[in-house]
C-alpha cells in the first residue's frame, strides 16, 4: 500500500497532522518508536487549551487533564546569595491561552487516539531509520527491520535528533550549545489536598506553576520547574549540553541540588519519586535564513515540531509550535495531494506560513531572548538584578559552581533591550496568563 501521508512520530505535531489529514479522507499512517505515544516525553507538562481546540473542537472533552493553571510563581535565586526574589500572580481569565497541566505519557496517548478515531493508522514499536529516495524525492521510510512504508508525502515529526530529517538532507546534528538536556522526576504524594494546599491558586482547584531561575538552583544556563498535577508534581530541570560540559556536573546532580534547596525542600516533604525521564530538546533558531536548519521541506517531505527545532528557546516550550505547525503541514499536504503535486515548490508553502506566522515569530523572539539572557547578560545576572532590586528575602544555599560572564552595567543591558521592546510584545502576550 502507498499511503498519502507517512507520519514519523505520534507526538503533538505528528498526531495533529494525522488527525486533520485523516478527517479529510487521506490514507495516513503514524509510525511511533515507543511502546505508546508519549512514553519518552519529559515535558512539565503544560499544554494550551485554545491551540488544542484548533485540532479537537470540543477539547478538553474526555481528555486526561490534571489541573487548570491559573498563574505562576517565579523565583530568582542567584549565586552566591543570600538574597532572592519572588513574583507571583493568578488570574481566572483563560480567554487567551487557557493553560492546562497534563501527564504527557497519558495525554499523548489520548491525543494520538483522536487521529486514529479520524481514520489514521498507528504503528508502534517501529523505528524509522532511513528514507525511500527516488532521486531528490522522498517517497516514504525504511524501518530498522527493513520494512518499506511508502507514501506520497513523509512528515518527519521524530523529535530533536530527527533521523528522518537528517537522512532527507534537510538538517544536520545541532551543536551542544543549541541543545538542552532535560530530566523530569514524577514526585508522587498520592493526596490531592497536599498539592492544592502547597500550589493552589485559590481559584477553584487551579494551581500555580513554579519556575526557579539562578545558579544556586539550576546552574547558569537553565531553570528548574515544578508543575502540579492532581496528586503529584512534575519536577523538571533543563540546561544546555554545553553547560554540563563546562561545569562538569550532570543533570541529576543539578536536579538534586534543586530538590534540596531551602526554598524547594519543604514543599516536597512527604513525596517520593515515581518515575524518572530524561530527554534532549532543541533550543536552536529554526528559521532557515538565520538558524541551524537547512529547510523544513523538500520534495515529498516536511518536518514538524522538535525535529524542525520548533521549541521556544527562552522557556523550552515546544507543544504550541508543534501543534500549530502540524496543522499548517496538514493543510499544505491536502492541497498538494489534491493537485497531485508533492514537489518542494508546492510544499514550500508550509515553511512560508509557519515562519511568517505566530510560530515563527515566537521562536525567533524566544531565541533572541535566550541569547541575551544566557550568553550576554546570563540568567544568574538577571537573577541577581531581580533579587537586589526587591531585596526582601534572604536565604543561603551553597553551590560550588564558579559563575562568570556577569553583565557589566545596566546601560549596556538596556541598550540591547530597547530595539526589541516592541518585537517581544507578541511573545509576552502569548504567556501573559502564566507570568502576570
Amino acid at each position: 500500500m502507498v499511503y498519502d501521508l507517512v507520519v514519523v512520530g505520534a507526538g503533538p505535531g505528528g498526531s495533529a497532522v494525522s488527525k486533520i489529514a485523516a478527517e479529510e479522507g487521506l490514507k495516513v499512517i503514524m509510525i511511533e518508536r515507543g511502546r505508546y505515544p508519549g512514553e519518552k516525553n519529559t515535558s512539565g507538562s503544560t499544554i494550551w487549551g485554545n491551540v488544542a481546540r484548533e485540532i479537537v473542537p470540543d477539547f478538553p472533552a474526555d481528555a486526561p487533564i490534571e489541573r487548570v493553571v491559573d498563574g505562576s510563581r517565579m523565583y530568582w535565586v542567584p549565586e552566591p546569595g543570600p538574597n532572592w526574589a519572588e513574583n507571583s500572580s493568578a488570574s481566572d481569565d483563560r480567554s487567551k491561552v487557557d493553560p492546562l497541566n497534563v501527564y504527557r505519557n497519558e495525554f499523548d496517548k489520548w491525543w494520538s487516539e483522536q487521529a486514529v478515531k479520524a481514520g489514521a493508522e498507528l504503528k508502534t514499536k517501529t523505528k524509522a531509520v532511513n528514507v525511500i529516495r527516488d532521486g531528490t524525492v522522498i517517497k516514504g521510510v525504511i524501518t530498522e527491520t527493513g520494512e518499506k512504508i511508502e507514501g506520497k508525502i513523509t512528515i518527519a515529526a521524530d523529535g530533536v535528533n530527527s533521523h528522518i530529517g537528517r537522512m532527507a538532507g534537510l538538517r544536520s546534528k545541532w551543536p551542544a550549545q543549541e541543545v538542552a538536556l532535560c530530566v523530569k522526576y514524577d514526585w508522587y504524594f498520592g493526596d490531592e489536598n497536599i498539592v492544592t494546599e502547597r500550589w493552589g491558586s485559590g481559584i477553584e482547584d487551579g494551581v500555580l506553576i513554579e519556575i526557579y531561575w539562578g545558579a544556586t538552583v539550576a546552574g547558569e544556563a537553565g531553570y528548574f520547574w515544578i508543575f502540579p498535577n492532581r496528586d503529584s508534581v512534575s519536577l523538571g530541570l533543563g540546561s544546555l549540553m554545553s553547560d554540563y560540559v563546562i561545569h562538569k556536573y550532570n543533570a541529576h546532580w543539578y536536579m538534586w541540588n534543586a530538590i534540596e534547596h531551602p526554598l524547594v525542600a519543604p514543599k516536597l516533604k512527604g513525596g517520593k519519586i515515581r518515575e524518572i525521564h530524561a530527554h534532549a530538546i532543541p533550543l536552536t533558531d529554526p528559521n532557515p535564513n538565520t538558524g541551524q536548519i537547512n529547510s523544513s521541506y523538500g520534495d515529498g517531505i516536511m518536518i514538524v515540531g522538535d525535529a524542525a527545532g520548533m521549541v521556544c528557546a527562552i522557556d523550552g516550550a515546544g507543544w504550541y509550535g508543534a501543534v500549530k505547525a502540524g496543522k499548517i503541514a496538514a493543510k499544505v499536504a491536502l492541497k498538494a495531494i489534491e493537485e497531485d503535486d508533492c514537489s518542494a515548490k508546492m510544499l514550500s508553502k508550509y515553511e512560508k506560513k509557519w515562519s511568517k506566522g505566530d510560530v515563527g515569530k515566537t521562536l525567533s523572539i524566544g531565541k533572541e531572548l535566550e541569547t541575551w539572557l544566557v550568553r550576554d547578560m546570563t540568567i544568574n545576572g538577571l537573577a541577581k538584578l531581580m533579587a537586589s532590586s526587591q531585596g526582601v528575602n534572604s536565604m543561603y544555599h551553597p553551590m560550588e559552581i564558579p559563575i562568570s560572564g556577569q553583565f557589566e552595567n545596566l546601560e549596556k543591558l538596556m541598550a540591547g533591550v530597547r530595539p526589541i521592546r516592541f518585537a517581544i510584545r507578541p511573545f509576552v502576550e502569548l504567556i501573559s496568563q502564566m507570568i502576570k
